[in-house]
């Protein structure tokens, strides 16, 4: 499984905390130039983490539009790492999960490896 996580300049406790729950790959886009408003959503993806703190309105809303539009949950949350292992609790234990096909598929996954 893979993620995403846009925005931030030093992620390492991000990508270390969401590569200890068993995704195969972190992809990180800083969000600094103009281009990553152009830029698409690779196909693997399987989660989109928002760091609010360090992204424009327009990126974030153009990471949000994509995301929706290709079905991917997408997450906003702070620079707390804390924030994001909250967010993601949450997710995998909520019946009523915005992101039901990426909790599943991440508990697939889980049993593969």
């Amino acid at each position: 499984m893979s993620v995403l996580i846009v925005g931030g300049d030093y992620v390492t406790s991000f990508k270390h905390h969401i590569s200890t729950q068993n995704y195969a790959r972190v992809e990180h886009w800083n969000g600094r130039k103009k281009g990553f408003n152009k830029r698409q959503i690779p196909n693997e993806t399987q989660l989109v983490i928002v760091i609010c703190d360090f992204v424009n309105h327009s990126l974030a809303n153009s990471v949000k539009e994509k995301a929706n539009r290709d079905g991917i949950p997408l997450m906003f949350c702070h620079r707390s790492v804390n924030e994001l292992k909250d967010k993601l609790n949450t997710h995998q234990t909520d019946e009523d999960c915005c992101c039901r096909s990426f909790c599943e598929a991440k508990s697939q996954f889980q049993k593969l490896h």
